[in-house]
């Protein structure tokens, strides 16, 4: 916790049942401020209250992104009797009202989903044909991909599937993952196009593919992660998805406060900062994360790529 609550403080906190609710929720997700409104249906004034007082205390922590505020529950210390406590709370909160709760917080985050995807349905110039944001990385992929041993590659959220195609063509065995038919059958034709007929599709959700434990060398998320609803769960299917030794390639925008991107991109997160992609990466369970700053495009000068590698 940033500044840990004595016992006194801790069970005054605990004492409130809509505290209490709120440190549930945000135990079991990372969420914003109107998504926390939506869920409980409080006015903005008695919520604010309510998070002051818990941010006060230590117990939840904020996250400013452009216009929107974020709060998380701030780690307990499950070895000292604060954060056994608070834990025990938890878990009677989880028994008596987890189940309401449970349901409307993944509507909030089937919402996210669903404002991302909208974009990508029908849109068919957003990878392919046009310039996107920060796409400074195509002239060297394909040059990387030649120099890299044979690997199994999964592109996870591959959209029209240009950065599998490139790995294909370098001979690399590449799976395509997209929950979008739409974009799928892109990827397929322009595979056709380049003569790629090894490459295979698959239309899943990203955070449940169904595909095999450890069935990849390599996993790609090339501006997809800002789109997640839950990027922590993007993050562990991932994870579970690489072979031992494996290797996750992510490429993403820095943390950046261009609200305009929410509704004409689609993006709900509005980029990563290192600090919070590491956090991310590291709750998931890969180490050795490295990351690298690519710069901007000179079309989008107020957008920064940034390229992340971690291991399983």
């Amino acid at each position: 916790m940033n500044r840990e609550p004595d016992l006194s403080s801790l069970l005054k906190m605990l004492s409130d049942s809509g505290r209490v609710r709120i440190l549930w929720l945000l135990a079991q997700s990372e969420l914003a401020v109107h998504e926390l409104q939506s869920i409980l249906g409080w006015g903005q004034s008695r919520l604010s209250t309510q998070l002051g007082q818990l941010k006060q205390e230590g117990l939840v922590q904020l996250r400013r992104e452009g216009k929107w505020s974020f709060y998380a529950l701030v780690s307990s210390d499950a070895s000292c009797t604060e954060g056994r406590l608070l834990q025990e709370i938890l878990n009677d909160q989880e028994r008596r009202e987890g189940a309401a709760d449970r349901l409307r917080l993944r509507q909030i985050l089937e919402t996210r989903e669903l404002d991302g995807r909208r974009r990508f349905q029908d849109e068919s110039s957003y990878l392919g044909e046009v310039g996107v944001p920060a796409r400074t990385w195509e002239i060297v992929a394909r040059a990387l991909f030649l120099m890299m041993p044979p690997l199994r590659l999964l592109d996870l959220g591959a959209g029209d599937g240009i950065v599998g195609c490139l790995a294909a063509a370098a001979g690399h065995e590449v799976t395509l993952v997209d929950w979008s038919q739409a974009q799928l059958d892109r990827a397929r034709s322009r595979a056709k196009r380049e003569g790629l007929d090894q490459i295979v599709t698959v239309k899943a959700d990203f955070t449940s593919t169904g595909l095999g434990d450890g069935a990849f060398d390599r996993v790609v998320l090339s501006h997809v992660l800002h789109h997640a609803g839950e990027p922590a769960a993007l993050l562990r299917e991932a994870r579970r998805l690489l072979a031992p030794d494996g290797m996750l390639w992510i490429l993403d925008l820095s943390a950046h406060s261009e609200e305009w991107m929410r509704s004409e991109q689609g993006d709900f997160w509005l980029g990563f900062s290192i600090d919070h992609l590491g956090q991310l990466l590291t709750d998931a369970g890969f180490v050795q994360v490295r990351h690298l700053m690519a710069g901007s495009d000179p079309s989008h000068d107020r957008l920064s790529a940034l390229g992340v590698c971690a291991r399983v």
